[in-house]
């Protein structure tokens, strides 16, 4: 996939993230995979939600400036960071 391409993909995946953010921490309630916490019956389970939110968007961040020219690619430096993941 051309790096402009990518992105454009994870550039609208970092605004989603960004916004979903933005709704959980307005409204008090995060939702995951049919899982929905309160701030104020699990704050532990809600700043779980939204800091892989967050991950997602420091992510998407990333490979826009990958996409850009501006760093290096970060999946490879995921790989050598991580080598048990696939």
């Amino acid at each position: 996939m051309p790096p402009a391409v990518n992105a454009a993909v994870f550039l609208m995946l970092g605004l989603a993230a960004i916004w979903g953010i933005r709704k959980n921490i307005m409204t008090g309630t995060a939702s995951s995979r049919g899982w929905t916490c309160t701030i104020d019956d699990n704050p532990i389970g809600f700043c779980l939600i939204v800091s892989m939110k967050g991950a997602l968007a420091g992510f998407a961040i990333a490979e826009i400036l990958y996409g850009l020219g501006l760093i290096g690619d970060p999946i490879a430096q995921i790989r050598q960071a991580l080598p048990f993941l696939p």
